[in-house]
């Protein structure tokens, strides 16, 4: 996490961190909606749907829970891209469709609970060897709004974000180390939770372990009451 808007500026002028260079790659903005069903059944078995949309294309990804060690997370995941901009009540294409999936969602239709709106930078970081480098991550500087998933989208809170991700040619021990590295020189504390949890947190009042979130609240938000 990061303390200040100014660090997020401070780090996206950097050409390396120890012994690694920054490459800068395009900047995106993200908008992502996620969906439930109005008792929260994918949310309660930590599972995330996001549908993102990144310039004119969408996709949808399926989430699971994963581990946490430390600043170090791993999550499963699979995305499809979408051909078209998604409607709701959503439909899940028949590319995430699963027998366990459709058996938790049965009929019951799939609509928006949290929005999210991220402005992100990308980094290259690789490590330079003789006349090449190897690439081993993407360092991303993210600056979130999380909304209410309504016309409206009232702002419910920003903060900035850190996500440094593996790459092909990369390690687990090379996404510590940059982090290790950013942490010391920029004071950031390690994150807990994703986007989605912390969004959750701050719309339903959902704690990590808690499963009492009020399903019902889902339906007043979707129709613009609150």
């Amino acid at each position: 996490m990061i303390p200040h808007a100014r660090t997020l500026s401070a780090m996206a002028r950097l050409k390396r961190i120890g012994p690694y260079q920054l490459r800068p790659r395009r900047p995106a903005h993200l908008y992502s909606v996620y969906l439930d069903t109005s008792d929260f059944t994918l949310a309660r078995r930590e599972i995330a749907l996001r549908l993102r949309r990144d310039g004119t294309r969408w996709e949808a990804t399926l989430k699971w829970g994963g581990t946490e060690e430390g600043s170090l997370h791993a999550r499963p995941e699979r995305t499809v891209r979408l051909s078209r901009q998604p409607v709701f009540p959503y439909i899940l294409p028949a590319s995430l469709r699963s027998p366990d999936l459709l058996e938790l969602v049965k009929d019951a239709p799939l609509q928006p609970i949290l929005v999210s709106d991220v402005y992100r930078r990308r980094f290259a970081v690789s490590l330079p060897k003789q006349h090449t480098s190897r690439t081993c991550a993407e360092l991303a500087l993210d600056w979130v709004r999380l909304c209410r998933p309504h016309a409206r989208r009232q702002t419910l809170a920003t903060y900035g974000e850190v996500e440094i991700e593996l790459e092909p040619g990369g390690t687990v021990q090379e996404v510590q180390h940059v982090a290790t590295l950013l942490q010391e020189r920029f004071a950031l504390t390690p994150a807990t939770g994703s986007k989605f949890s912390r969004g959750l947190e701050v719309l339903y009042g959902w704690r990590q372990g808690r499963r009492d979130v009020e399903g019902s609240a889902i339906d007043s938000l979707v129709n613009g009451e609150h």
